[in-house]
């Protein structure tokens, strides 16, 4: 399949600005086909496919949210006639056109599949190299005590976190600061939430005992970071169509 789904670090962007997509879901030969409104293209596809076996997403526009994704795939449904199990008697090709038409004359910015991928992995890139960078000239010392500490505690009651699914968190964390706030960042904040609640020792108390370096429940107080912060633009999917 040509279609690039995302997955991963894309995957997660996408959810975390909040985007949906109008897509086209449809067998090789291009018909008959479907439109739907999702905020996860990667599991309405393993979903569409343990439903209808071949089948594949042929086309998606990205929009703000998933209310106007859903009036958008709503209408499209509404015109375009449907066979008797219920699918689109039609072309994915035409409801792809359809999907353009309606989005125009209802003057609904339509962001290309392609053109959102090509943004949002320039900005996981960014994060990554952000985390990259601080990793290599010390400045996360923070975050790996942190990690350290929280791994020792949480051994005691029976839990682990691997160090990458520690990274993973982290970059959510980085992301959702970049954009929420238009700041690409790292500091000791971002330890609220960052790893889960022990039995024993809260998130807060966690945090607590990270930045005062008070002894509690095994945790250390790690070295005062230095502060690691790129002033950014918004790393937003561009409005008006592609």
């Amino acid at each position: 399949m040509d279609f690039e789904l995302p997955e991963g670090a894309d995957r997660e962007y996408l959810i975390i600005f909040g985007v949906a997509a109008v897509y086209v879901g449809t067998i090789p030969v291009g018909e008959p086909c479907i439109v739907g409104a999702t905020r996860d293209l990667e599991r309405t596809y393993q979903a569409m496919r343990e439903k209808w076996p071949w089948s594949e997403i042929g086309a998606a526009f990205w929009v703000k949210d998933r209310d106007t994704a859903e009036v958008i795939a709503s209408e499209v449904n509404g015109v375009l006639p449907h066979d008797a199990n219920d699918r689109l008697d039609c072309r994915a090709e035409r409801a792809r056109v359809e999907i353009e038409r309606v989005a125009r004359d209802w003057k609904i910015s339509l962001t290309n599949h392609d053109a959102a991928m090509a943004r949002v992995q320039a900005a996981v890139r960014r994060v990554g190299d952000l985390i990259e960078r601080a990793n290599v000239n010390g400045d996360l010392s923070w975050f790996n005590t942190a990690y350290r500490d929280w791994r020792l505690a949480a051994k005691k009651v029976g839990r682990g976190m691997s160090y990458a699914e520690a990274r993973a968190r982290l970059r959510k964390a980085v992301t959702k600061r970049l954009i929420c706030h238009d700041k690409l960042e790292m500091n000791t904040d971002l330890l609220d939430g960052l790893f889960p609640e022990l039995p024993e020792v809260t998130g807060r108390k966690f945090r607590e005992t990270a930045l005062t370096g008070q002894k509690n429940g095994g945790f250390l107080r790690p070295r005062t970071p230095r502060h690691t912060h790129v002033r950014s633009g918004r790393a937003a999917l561009p409005k008006g169509p592609n």
